[in-house]
């Protein structure tokens, strides 16, 4: 019994041996993982100690940068502010008293100018602008158009406005009086790349926009509210009265009296010759535009081959589209001649300006010309004011449908005519665009030549109107026909 009791008692030694070694073994196993893992995360620490730091001098730099820019930034909106004036000179119209006085009149008006923008940004309160602002100034013009204008307002001579111009780009050597040529959005294209460009930049204090009377900167001048830089723009007023979008956006604005005109210019359309030609000349009509519209035929009582201009002449309603007048004004009395005088179902009576007149231009190209329609040449060639071919050419989808006011042939491209094409070019025997031209438009030289001869007025010669007569039908309510 004793013997057994040993044995129980050893086992029972041996048993928690072997589980104290067990467990030994187990804790050993465990510390060298924890100890592994403490030597992991001590190197992933010093990593990230060591991105800190980067990271920290890195942060320190930039700030440092940025403070340098700040500092660079400051010197140049205090030291040297720019304050830009871009004027739209066709609209904008300098004094006719200062333009009269010449060259004095150019430097007077650049003094104005000068004087009056640096008094105004002076005395805004947030201003905190120097005395040593910079002042650019920049006159966008059709200068030959702009002087036209003048002239048949008897405001000045020619001497008078180049001395004028002279004079104002000596005023200062950031003071430019731009010629832009001939083109009804030339100067709008200069001051709108102006706005967007240098108003972004920060030494630009204020910007002058001499073009409130415009409504075509409304795009430029949204583009820079949505990019938080309308708050540089102040108008620089000429006429009293704004467009209507510029005027919504409620922008300051700053008249200097006495510089540019408050009331808007208008120059008459100018008598046409009486001559035995212009009784006789045949002109495509503006009826024909009705015919091609609504297919019909038109009534017409007999009417004098002219306008003997008995309505009162009467300026444009403004905001108001041409084609939107009651009566319209007509295209063939503006850019040709047309031969029902006050009996035309269209305006005569209007005062057109310029742009209007390449308005009318552009519209009438819209419209079939009646001869190349029916598939003859059009004696006036190139010269003719309505359209020869279909501006979409033979993409056109009404083409498609047999819809189109243009004829098959007056379609560029178009494989499936029925019908002969003219490209505008005129017969033997038939009046070229060297030898023959249409009445001259308003605000046009006024001279025609024929057979190389350069004569005054507005028609061809009677041997001319013979010639191109005698190729001719009379015009009867469907149009104008060869023979």
């Amino acid at each position: 019994m004793d013997d057994e009791n040993v044995v129980s008692v050893r086992d029972q030694w041996q048993s928690l041996l072997d589980n104290q070694t067990a467990l030994f073994e187990k804790t050993i196993t465990r510390n060298e993982t924890l100890e592994n893992r403490v030597d992991e995360l001590e190197r992933e620490v010093g990593v990230w100690k060591a991105a800190l730091k980067s990271a920290d001098e890195h942060r320190r730099k930039l700030e440092k940068d940025i403070h340098k820019l700040e500092r660079n930034i400051g010197a140049l909106k205090d030291d040297n502010p720019l304050l830009l004036c871009l004027i739209d000179g066709d609209g904008n119209i300098f004094s006719p008293e200062l333009i009269s006085m010449g060259q004095a009149g150019g430097h007077q008006a650049g003094m104005l100018l000068t004087k009056s923008l640096t008094d105004h940004v002076a005395s805004l309160e947030t201003n905190k602008i120097s005395g040593r602002a910079q002042v650019w100034v920049t006159v966008y013009c059709n200068k030959n158009g702009l002087f036209e204008t003048l002239k048949n307002n008897n405001m000045c001579t020619a001497e008078q406005f180049d001395a004028f111009v002279m004079g104002f780009n000596q005023a200062s050597p950031l003071f430019s009086f731009v010629d832009v040529g001939i083109g009804k959005e030339r100067a709008d294209e200069k001051i709108k790349e102006c706005l967007r460009v240098f108003t972004r930049f920060p030494q630009t204090a204020r910007v002058f926009f001499g073009g409130a009377h415009d409504n075509g900167y409304i795009s430029t001048l949204n583009y820079l509210q949505n990019e938080g830089l309308l708050h540089k723009l102040i108008v620089l007023r000429g006429y009293k009265d704004q467009a209507s979008e510029v005027k919504n956006l409620k922008l300051p604005w700053l008249e200097i009296p006495g510089l540019f005109m408050s009331t808007k210019l208008y120059t008459p359309p100018k008598p046409k010759n009486l001559t035995l030609t212009s009784i006789s000349y045949p002109t495509v009509q503006p009826q024909d535009f009705d015919k091609f519209r609504n297919k019909q035929t038109v009534k017409r009582s007999p009417s004098p081959a002219i306008s003997t201009h008995s309505q009162s002449l009467k300026p444009l309603t403004p905001d108001l589209p041409l084609h939107r007048h009651k009566p319209p004004p007509c295209n063939f009395f503006y850019l040709s001649d047309c031969k029902h005088g006050d009996n035309c179902r269209y305006g005569h009576q209007y005062i057109l300006l310029p742009e209007h007149i390449e308005e009318l231009r552009t519209t009438s190209k819209k419209w079939p010309c009646p001869f190349i329609n029916r598939g003859s040449p059009c004696p006036y060639g190139e010269s003719c004011c309505m359209g020869h071919y279909c501006s979409k050419g033979s993409k056109c989808s009404f083409l498609k449908q047999k819809k189109c006011k243009f004829s098959d042939g007056m379609h560029r491209g178009y494989k499936g005519s029925r019908k002969a094409s003219y490209d505008g070019s005129t017969p033997e025997g038939t009046p070229d665009s060297r030898s023959y031209s249409l009445p001259s438009p308003v605000g046009s030289p006024t001279k025609s030549s024929y057979g190389g001869a350069t004569s005054p007025g507005l028609y061809p010669s009677t041997s001319s109107s013979r010639s191109l007569l005698s190729r001719l039908d009379v015009y009867d309510d469907d149009g104008w026909s060869a023979e």
